[in-house]
């Protein structure tokens, strides 16, 4: 990925006095025309970088700029690597893994041991317990997308329509509670939408290109499809499921009674995902209110009954 390698080149540069394009290029395994690329582009981003020719030739940030060569200290790799770690436990791409690789081998020898060391102290695992292959697969058709920038079709089931074909200029991908979202501008609809990629069937990438739209990154858009409000569930539990609840919410909304069970001021959001929630918790967990949420769950298990029966 682009923005890896800059980040690498940038580190190497603040590190050392000068290096060669081609030592670059071999590094990243790219060629030297992509590297003056890259070079273009920090340039371009206000770094002061100046090239030498001849045998002792090479690209170094100008002798002024040393004192802003403390722009990514330590810590600062740290976190990058960090990141990128993280990153990697989310998505199966191999291009990242091997950013990591060369970020760490950039890493001048004094401060390698402490800085991988500090890297791994905080690892941040979003993927599920199950991996799901479809939606691992769709992801990386999206990535592919999204590096050239070239559109994506797509049959989108949502919640309240049959259905519907889909063309649209993928912009972000977004992970978010264990689910991946797509951020795209949509033909259809000539707007951006966010797109839960576990309701995406046949998706193809297409050949034709597109020019990057501006938009603003922030969530809001996922109260267009979910209009749910999050409400209080006041529940009585048994003992043996303290250990699950904590999984939905934090310990300061429980409490012990007088017999022994706990009381909980459950936050929660009526949709399938929190009525299954409440159901997988068995004859162990009783709902007290509201009224309504305890007349749909047993609507729901005089359904489940009459399956069985």
């Amino acid at each position: 990925m682009k923005l890896q390698r800059l980040i690498a080149i940038l580190t190497a540069l603040l590190q050392k006095e000068r290096i060669s394009a081609a030592w670059f290029a071999d590094k990243f395994g790219v060629s030297i025309r992509t590297i003056y690329r890259d070079i273009e582009a920090l340039e371009s981003a206000g770094i002061p970088i100046v090239t030498f020719t001849g045998i002792n030739g090479g690209i170094s940030i100008v002798d002024g700029y040393k004192i802003d060569k403390k722009l990514f200290t330590n810590q600062d790799i740290t976190t990058l690597l960090t990141s990128l770690y993280s990153v990697s436990s989310s998505v199966s791409d191999s291009q990242i893994n091997q950013t990591l690789e060369k970020i760490k081998s950039l890493i001048p020898q004094e401060y390698n041991e402490s800085i991988e060391l500090k890297s791994k102290q905080l690892f941040i695992d979003m993927t599920p317990w199950s991996n799901n292959p479809v939606i691992s697969e769709s992801i990386k058709k999206i990535q592919n997308a999204l590096d050239n920038t070239t559109l994506i079709q797509f049959d989108y089931d949502s919640r309240h329509t049959e259905s519907l074909k889909r063309i649209v200029e993928p912009h972000q991908l977004i992970l978010k509670e264990n689910n991946w979202y797509l951020r795209a501008y949509c033909r259809q609809r000539m707007d951006f939408r966010i797109f839960k990629i576990n309701r995406m069937k046949n998706l193809e990438k297409l050949a034709n290109h597109f020019k990057p739209r501006e938009f603003e990154n922030e969530l809001t858009d996922f109260k267009d499809w979910q209009n749910d409000q999050i409400i209080t569930v006041e529940l009585i539990i048994d003992e043996s499921l303290r250990e699950r609840a904590l999984d939905y919410c934090h310990g300061k909304y429980m409490r012990t009674l007088a017999d022994g069970k706990i009381g909980i001021s459950l936050p929660f959001v009526e949709s399938e995902m929190g009525y299954g929630v409440l159901l997988s918790m068995g004859h162990n967990c009783t709902v007290i209110s509201p009224a309504h949420v305890r007349e749909e769950l047993i609507r729901r298990v005089h359904l489940l009954h009459d399956v069985y029966s």
